[in-house]
């Protein structure tokens, strides 16, 4: 059954504001225009649907059912990220890609450039000043403020199934998660092998990885929906 989402704003609606947001911060000789962006956002609702649908917190849903609100600031993130996705890989425009990824910037300091891949299941938490580079994901990704996944000497980490990133925390380079890690708030994990269902606190030489009996994601997400 094809999950259902509603919103604050319709699709022609929410394509419209949009537009007008690109070309306020961006009046450069070629606009933004609705019509460009509303196959898309109609592409991001399917994505919301699902995502929306599987998390634990009450400001996505709405009488029960998944909710998109174009005013709570970490679901528009979302949907930017998504919208700029689908311009740079379905839509085939670029600029356009470029533009909502500088939107994210401008709005809430979020760096999430479009070539990065995502999960289909994530969450950004307050995530201002946070920084995902090109790493690889896995689904029931949780992302809080000011993070950093990034690379060193071009090798970006590998992060697995339910991976929870507290805030200021970084992850750098070859860094290999198992499932259900947590990086505790202002850790910096640099090139470190982490065993699944553990968690990792301090900073570069000073790391401890210590166990942990139930994963961290379960505080975000609705575990009876994981399949785990």
């Amino acid at each position: 059954m094809k999950a259902e989402l509603q919103s604050s704003l319709d699709v022609n609606q929410l394509a419209g504001y949009t537009a007008r947001q690109l070309n306020h911060f961006f009046p450069d000789p070629t606009p933004a225009e609705e019509g460009a962006l509303r196959k898309g956002v109609e592409w991001v609702f399917e994505r919301l649907a699902k995502l929306h649908g599987r998390t634990a917190d009450k400001y996505y849903f709405r009488n029960g059912q998944a909710y998109f609100d174009h005013l709570h600031g970490d679901q528009y993130a979302t949907y930017i990220y998504f919208l700029s996705r689908y311009c740079a890989t379905e839509s085939g425009d670029r600029d356009l890609a470029a533009k909502l990824y500088l939107l994210n910037k401008a709005l809430f300091a979020v760096d999430i450039y479009f070539e990065v891949q995502l999960p289909e299941i994530f969450l950004l938490c307050h995530p201002v000043g946070t920084v995902l580079g090109r790493a690889t994901y896995q689904d029931y990704l949780v992302v809080s403020q000011n993070c950093t996944v990034g690379n060193i000497d071009s090798v970006y980490p590998e992060l697995g199934w339910g991976t929870v990133l507290c805030s200021g925390s970084s992850v750098l380079g070859g860094c290999k998660f198992g499932d259900s890690v947590c990086v505790g708030a202002g850790s910096m994990v640099m090139n470190l092998t982490v065993p699944a269902q553990h968690n990792v606190v301090g900073r570069a030489k000073d790391v401890r990885i210590l166990p942990s009996a139930d994963g961290k994601w379960k505080n975000y997400y609705n575990p009876a929906l994981a399949g785990r």
